[in-house]
Parts: structure tokens; C-alpha cells; sequence
């Protein structure tokens, strides 16, 4: 009975910090996005696709442990669905195809996501990015396994900046933490809008 109890609570939070998040993001989304913007993508869009989105893209071969036993949302019969896999390049669109493209908790998953940039802004006029703050990731241990990457962000330029996540974590061990830290951390993420280019770059892990 305790360890159901246990994972309702996990699932509950899940959802409430899904419904966060997603208020937050869209927010921003809807401030930043283009008038009359037609083609909408959203990359990885896993089992919740964005509400702005006319176009969905993700990998189905992509089961299952960074999804939370979740399955891909392929939308219903207003959206278009294509079955991607990110790591793979180029994309298979033309330059400057989408009008607004939003990737949102995909980046950190990936094998080169400074290639994967440099593809969203050829094949998007403008977009939305979010990702976990390295500072905070750091500390969320369960993410080891499927988080490859830890992100800040250059204030100035607002360049996206990757460094190795394993490479930092052995720099720097960082201490267990409680559940309820943990969800609380996870509240605060890295957004980041876009125009023309999505400027980012690799940095290496301390020594």
C-alpha cells in the first residue's frame, strides 16, 4: 500500500509540475510568436505535444525511459506527425520551413545539440528553447541516466552554452538531496527565444 501511495504522489507531482511549466512556457511562447505564423513545430514532442503547434516531431523508436512510461502524442487529425529521430542529420526540411519552432526539455537528451541548433535555425525563422539550468540539473541524480548535457547561458548574447554533464559531475560530486528539493528545483528551467540564428557553443568541463 505505502508504495502505491508512493508512486500516486510521484505521479501527482509530475503532473502538477507539468501544468507549471507549461503555463510558464506558453506564455512566453505566446508573446514571442509571429503574427500569422502558420507552420509551428514542435521538436520532441514527446506524450504532451504544445498547444501551438501544427506540426509534431519525434522519435516512436524512442521508448521509453526518458519519457516516464509515456508513449509520443502524434496529435490528432489538425496536426501533421513526423517520425524523427534528432540524432540524425540534416533534417529533412527546407531552409526556413517552419515559422516558429519550439523544443522544449529535448537538448539535454541529445548527442550533438549544438548540431541540432545549428539545424533549427536553418529550417526556422525564429523559435522557443528550454532546458533544465545546469546549476539546478546537477542535482537532480536520477537525470544521470538520460540527461547528456548540463546548460547555462551567456547573459549578453544569450548563446546557449553545453558542457558535458558526467565530466562535470566528476569534477564537481554534487550532494543527495531530499524528493521535495528536488521537484522544487526542477520548477526553474532555462528559456530562451530565438530570431534568425540560435547562437550556442560547447564548453569543456573543469579539469
Amino acid at each position: 500500500m505505502g508504495g502505491q501511495l508512493m508512486v500516486w504522489i510521484e505521479r501527482t507531482l509530475l503532473r502538477i509540475m507539468q501544468m507549471v511549466l507549461t503555463f510558464k512556457r506558453n506564455r512566453i511562447i505566446r508573446r514571442h510568436l509571429p503574427p500569422g505564423a502558420r507552420k509551428v513545430a514542435d521538436f520532441g514532442c514527446g506524450h504532451f505535444p504544445n498547444r501551438y503547434a501544427s506540426v509534431l516531431v519525434d522519435s516512436l523508436d524512442t521508448e521509453d525511459i526518458q519519457r516516464g512510461g509515456f508513449r509520443v502524442d502524434r496529435g490528432d487529425q489538425g496536426r501533421t506527425f513526423h517520425d524523427l529521430d534528432l540524432n540524425v542529420f540534416p533534417y529533412p526540411f527546407e531552409d526556413g520551413y517552419f515559422d516558429y519552432l519550439i523544443c522544449s526539455h529535448v537538448l539535454e537528451h541529445l548527442e550533438d545539440p549544438l548540431r541540432t541548433c545549428s539545424e533549427f535555425s536553418r529550417i526556422a525563422k525564429a523559435g522557443y528553447i528550454e532546458v533544465p539550468f545546469g546549476s539546478v540539473d546537477i542535482f537532480i541524480r536520477n537525470n544521470d541516466l538520460i540527461h547528456r548535457w548540463l546548460f547555462a547561458q551567456e547573459p549578453a548574447t544569450g548563446t546557449l552554452l553545453f558542457t558535458d554533464r558526467q565530466g562535470m559531475i566528476d569534477a564537481f560530486p554534487p550532494p543527495e538531496i531530499s524528493r521535495m528539493l528536488r521537484f522544487l528545483l526542477q520548477l526553474r528551467n532555462l528559456a530562451n527565444v530565438w530570431e534568425g540564428r540560435l547562437p550556442a557553443r560547447y564548453i569543456p568541463p573543469p579539469v
